[in-house]
C-alpha cells in the first residue's frame, strides 16, 4: 500500500509534528515562567534552545520551523522592551498596534 511518508521520508509524521509544536510551547512557557521570576540567564537559554529546535525543523518542516522561529523573535523582543509588564499584556499590546497599522 502506497504511504505519503514511506514515499517521502523527509516529510514529518502528523503526530510527531503534534508532539514538536508542543514541545516549542513547553519551552516558551518555561521561558516566560524564568523570565517573570527574573532568572535572566534561564530565559536566554529558553530563547537559545528554541534557536536549536528552529535548526533542527529547517528543511524537515517549514511550518514548525516559522513557528518556533516566530516565537523567538517575539521573545527577544519582548527581551528588548522598555517597560516592565507581562508578556500576555505586552502581546496584546503588539496585536493592536498592528490592528491600527493595518487598518
Amino acid at each position: 500500500m502506497w504511504n505519503l511518508h514511506t514515499h517521502f521520508p523527509c516529510l514529518m509524521a502528523p503526530e510527531l509534528r503534534l508532539q514538536k509544536l508542543q514541545e516549542v510551547r513547553v519551552v516558551v512557557d518555561a521561558g516566560l515562567s524564568f523570565h517573570k521570576n527574573g532568572d535572566w540567564d534561564t530565559y536566554c537559554d529558553s530563547i537559545t534552545k528554541l534557536m536549536g529546535m528552529a535548526a533542527a525543523f529547517n528543511s524537515l518542516d517549514d511550518d514548525l520551523y516559522n513557528y518556533t522561529m516566530d516565537w523567538v523573535n517575539t521573545l527577544s523582543r519582548f527581551s528588548l522592551q522598555r517597560t516592565a509588564v507581562d508578556f500576555p499584556t505586552w502581546a496584546i499590546g503588539q496585536a493592536c498596534t498592528a490592528l491600527r497599522a493595518a487598518a
